[in-house]
């Protein structure tokens, strides 16, 4: 991907982009600045492998970097992806059956939709990774839509917690929140817990 030309035009239902001007965009642009970072990556590798998860959701696939990574940790787990782009989507897709990876499930969804559609299910979800939109509100809309689909020791990561005022605002409020009882701040990504063993703290580690 690094070398990739091949352009996909980007459907945006997020707050935009801070580098990109037209939707029009190469793939190895979108790796550099709309892709998890490689740490951030093996951080989700390691959380998958630890915590042995077996299912997991990722609203926002955008190229499936982070997909990837937390479906080669736990094979035998089932990773939901949500992606609401529809060439990124396809892309992704396409990309990531050639590297055979069998425990991942595509959905071409915008999260909102998505949510409304899923109301009915009983899916409960080991790791939830929240990446796209980058809205203070929408996330926080997010993070109630899947408080009836964690467990006790289920963990909620969140991309971007500083990425703009909004965001931080928002990340503030849920690690408040009080089913919330533990919060890691890692500056880039955020982790919240919801173990009631947990008096409600919150951790701040410099990766």
């Amino acid at each position: 991907m690094h070398e990739s030309n091949t352009s996909l035009y980007v459907k945006d239902y997020g707050a935009g982009s801070r580098v990109f001007k037209s939707n029009n965009r190469q793939v190895k642009d979108i790796l550099q600045h709309n892709c998890s970072t490689e740490k951030d990556t093996q951080l989700l590798y390691r959380l998958c492998a630890y915590f042995k998860v077996n299912q997991v959701l990722e609203l926002g696939t955008s190229l499936g970097i982070a997909t990837h990574a937390m479906a080669t940790a736990r094979p035998s787990a089932q990773i939901t992806s949500i992606e609401g782009s529809p060439e990124v989507y396809e892309f992704a897709k396409k990309t990531l059956k050639k590297k055979g990876l069998k425990n991942v499930s595509f959905v071409k969804s915008t999260f909102k939709d998505f949510f409304e559609k899923q109301i009915s299910k009983p899916v409960i979800y080991d790791l939830i990774y929240i990446d796209g939109h980058h809205d203070g509100e929408a996330t926080l809309s997010y993070f109630e839509n899947i408080l009836d689909k964690v467990h006790n020791d289920t963990v909620v990561v969140f991309d971007d917690i500083y990425w703009s005022i909004d965001m931080t605002r928002a990340w503030n409020q849920i690690c408040k929140h009080t089913q919330v009882t533990a919060s890691i701040d890692c500056f880039d990504l955020g982790m919240v817990f919801f173990r009631k063993e947990q008096l409600q703290e919150r951790f701040y580690i410099k990766l």
